[in-house]
């Protein structure tokens, strides 16, 4: 395990303990996505049927459930998991332990140091609207990210926009919550910026809207 955060964990990050990290797939899983965000946990399952490969990095995995649940294309893929919170990274890699995981304790925000690595597929699940940042500095993390891909590669994920999609009151209402504690970081967030960085990201890209999520992939040369 390689590990670069040395500083106190990040209200976003933190929250995730072994306590919450169990209740976490009832909660967002089966609560919040279908009836908060609107965004069915199928819809991101599929994202992962279409994209991953059998050499992945997955950048905040949580609890490991969409790896778990997607078709991965072969026996033994090459699986990383990359996250500042050590917890996640023990709770994933037990889930997906059938799979021989390498886990990289590393904060996204950070130049990451992976010397040579280069994935066919970077996952990004929920974790953009987890950062306390401008959607400048989230274009650094897509930008940074779509440097360890390989040719062709793929980078793709999901995010809780602020602006730019379709909420519902009770998305408003968690969304502001959630802010207020330091659990996201997305009160900025807006369709447009996220369109923009992925076109400075990536050559070639899609981003659709279900309910409050954005859903977004792009490709590198």
């Amino acid at each position: 395990m390689a590990t670069r955060t040395t500083e106190p964990l990040d209200p976003g990050i933190a929250f995730y303990t072994p306590g919450t990290l169990r209740f976490y797939d009832l909660l967002v899983h089966g609560i919040s996505n279908r009836f908060v965000w609107r965004c069915p946990t199928a819809r991101l399952v599929e994202q992962y049927d279409r994209h991953v490969s059998a050499r992945h990095l997955d950048v905040g995995p949580g609890t490991g459930f969409l790896l778990d649940r997607c078709r991965v294309p072969v026996t033994r893929p090459e699986l990383t998991l990359l996250d500042a919170n050590p917890a996640v990274l023990t709770y994933a890699a037990r889930r997906l332990a059938r799979y021989i995981p390498t886990t990289i304790e590393a904060d996204v925000r950070l130049p990451l140091s992976l010397g040579d690595a280069r994935f066919d597929s970077i996952g990004l699940s929920y974790v953009l609207h987890c950062i306390p940042s401008s959607m400048a500095d989230k274009t650094r993390i897509l930008a940074g990210l779509a440097g360890l891909l390989s040719p062709g590669g793929v980078l793709f994920g999901s995010t809780i926009l602020a602006d730019g999609v379709d909420h519902c009151r009770r998305a408003r209402a968690v969304m502001g919550l959630y802010n207020r504690k330091g659990i996201f970081g997305n009160a900025a967030d807006n369709r447009d910026e996220l369109e923009a960085a992925l076109s400075h990201t990536c050559p070639r890209f899609e981003l659709a809207v279900v309910g409050s999520v954005a859903l977004f992939a792009g490709s590198v040369e």
